[in-house]
C-alpha cells in the first residue's frame, strides 16, 4: 500500500516563493509508484492542501489530515520544504514531533540552533572553525552603531540574523550606508549581523548522511555578477555562475567536504544541508549552514547531485526509506 507525504511549504517569511519552487522540484521527483503526495501550503494560520484537480481543503491543524470526498487523508511523513519561518527555524518540527508524524529535516534543536548566523558562528568557533568577525545587533535593546564603525570597519556584511535566500543582506562601505542597511535587514528580524568583509572565493558544499551512505557532494564555486551572491543573483537566471566543480586544487576540496560533513554532524543536522564558506588565502571562513537549502531548478544542490550523477528521485527514496 502506498504511504502518503506531505510536501509543506510556503511559510511567513518573504521566502515564500523560493519555498514553493523548492517544493515543486521535490514534487516532481517523488516515486509515485512508492508514495501518493500532496503539497501543503502554510501562510500564518492558513493551511491548506492542494489537490490534483487544482482546488484546496483545509488541512485539520489538530492531527494535520483533510478530509477528500468521504476519505480522511492522514500523512505518513511530512517533507519540509519551507525556507524561513516556521521550517527552518525548528518550529514545525517541534510540531510534527508532538503528533509523532516523522519529517525530512533537522529536528527542533538543530534547526533552532542553526537558524541562528550568531548561534552558529560563536558554537563552530569553540572548535576552530573560522569564520568573520562579526558583532550582533538586537533591537530589543538597543545598539551603537559607531561600535560596529570601531570594532568591524568598512566594507562589511549586514544580514538579519534569523533569516535566508539573502533577503535584508547588505555590503555597505561608510556609515550612512551602514544606518540603511541595519533598517532594511530590522525589516526581516530583530537581530542583525554586521560581519567584516573577508576577499575571497564564494564556495558551498552539500552534505547528505542516510542509514547507509554519507554524501558529501562536489564543492561548487559561486560567481556573483552583482557584487555578491545576493537574492538577484541567486534566483535570476544568468546572474550568478554557478561552477560544479569549483576552480579549487583537491587538497581545499576535500578539506572543504570534510569540513562541511563535520560541521553537519555536530549539529546533529539530516535531510540535506548545504555549508556555505569564504576561502581567503588557503583558508576556509564559515559563512553559514542551510538545514533546508533551496531545492528549486535553479538551487545548487540539485546542480551538485547532477555533477555527482546522482539523481534526487533516488535520494528522495533512500531518505524516505529512512523514516517511513
Amino acid at each position: 500500500m502506498k504511504k502518503t507525504l506531505a510536501i509543506v511549504t510556503g511559510g511567513n517569511s518573504s521566502e515564500y516563493i523560493i519555498s514553493v519552487k523548492s517544493a515543486d522540484t521535490i514534487h516532481e521527483n517523488i516515486d509515485t509508484n512508492l508514495y501518493d503526495a500532496y503539497r501543503v501550503e502554510i501562510k500564518g494560520t492558513e493551511w491548506k492542501a492542494a489537490l490534483p484537480d487544482g482546488n484546496f481543503v483545509s488541512v485539520n491543524k489538530n492531527d494535520f489530515s483533510f478530509l477528500l470526498a468521504d476519505t480522511h487523508v492522514k500523512f505518513d511523513a511530512a517533507l519540509i520544504m519551507i525556507h524561513g519561518d516556521p521550517g527552518e527555524n525548528g518550529k514545525l518540527q517541534g510540531y510534527f514531533d508532538m503528533l509523532n508524524i516523522p519529517y525530512t529535516a533537522s529536528n527542533v534543536l538543530s534547526s533552532s540552533a542553526t537558524f541562528s548566523k550568531h548561534f552558529t558562528k560563536q558554537y563552530l568557533k569553540s572548535y576552530g572553525i573560522l569564520s568573520a568577525d562579526w558583532i550582533l545587533l538586537s533591537s530589543r535593546i538597543g545598539y551603537d552603531l559607531s561600535e560596529v564603525e570601531a570594532k568591524i570597519g568598512f566594507p562589511c556584511f549586514v544580514k538579519p540574523n534569523n533569516a535566508g535566500s539573502s533577503f535584508g543582506v547588505s555590503k555597505v562601505s561608510n556609515i550612512e550606508q551602514l544606518k540603511d542597511a541595519v533598517k532594511n535587514a530590522m525589516a526581516e528580524d530583530d537581530e542583525v549581523l554586521v560581519e567584516k568583509m573577508i576577499e575571497g572565493t564564494e564556495i558551498t558544499c552539500g552534505v547528505l548522511r542516510t542509514s547507509n551512505s554519507v554524501y558529501t557532494l562536489p564543492v561548487t564555486e559561486i560567481v556573483s555578477k552583482t557584487g555578491f551572491f545576493d537574492y538577484e543573483a541567486k534566483y535570476t537566471e544568468g546572474m550568478a555562475d554557478e561552477i560544479v566543480p569549483a576552480r579549487i586544487n583537491d587538497a581545499i576540496a576535500k578539506e572543504c567536504q570534510e569540513l562541511s560533513l563535520k560541521i553537519y554532524d555536530l549539529f546533529h543536522c539530516h535531510w540535506f544541508a548545504r555549508v556555505d564558506y569564504i576561502l581567503s588565502n588557503g583558508n576556509l571562513f564559515l559563512l553559514e549552514i542551510n538545514t533546508i537549502p533551496g531545492m528549486s531548478k535553479e538551487s545548487i544542490i540539485p546542480k551538485m547531485l547532477r555533477a555527482d550523477n546522482l539523481s534526487l528521485s533516488d535520494m528522495l527514496n533512500q531518505i524516505l526509506d529512512d523514516i517511513v
